[in-house]
């Protein structure tokens, strides 16, 4: 076989590699796709004052909500689910009385 076929394979090949990991790194719209859930301490469930509110100042959009608080954990890995879902209450609300 010839060597300059074996490179064009080599390359081609850690192309479409190098491709697919840039690919995984942008999902479009920014949301994740099944990614498993990192090892941390369980959480606690969310109070259900606070998802009636943000449910509420959404107009009862569920799916509107759940993507709201998905871009804030996206943004803020660190903190808990409870605090992800009062930083969009915040964050909604902040928007509103600055326009």
């Amino acid at each position: 076989m010839d060597l300059s076929l074996l490179l064009a394979i080599a390359l081609l090949g850690a192309l479409i590699f190098w491709l697919n990991r840039r690919q995984g790194r942008r999902r479009p719209g920014g949301y994740r796709i099944n990614t498993p859930e990192p090892a941390t301490a369980p959480t606690r469930p969310v109070r259900g004052h606070t998802q009636r509110e943000l449910l509420r100042l959404v107009g009862g959009n569920r799916a509107v909500a759940d993507r709201l608080v998905e871009q804030v954990q996206l943004r803020n890995p660190n903190h808990s689910e409870q605090w992800c879902w009062e930083k969009a209450i915040y964050d909604i609300q902040r928007d509103r009385h600055s326009s």
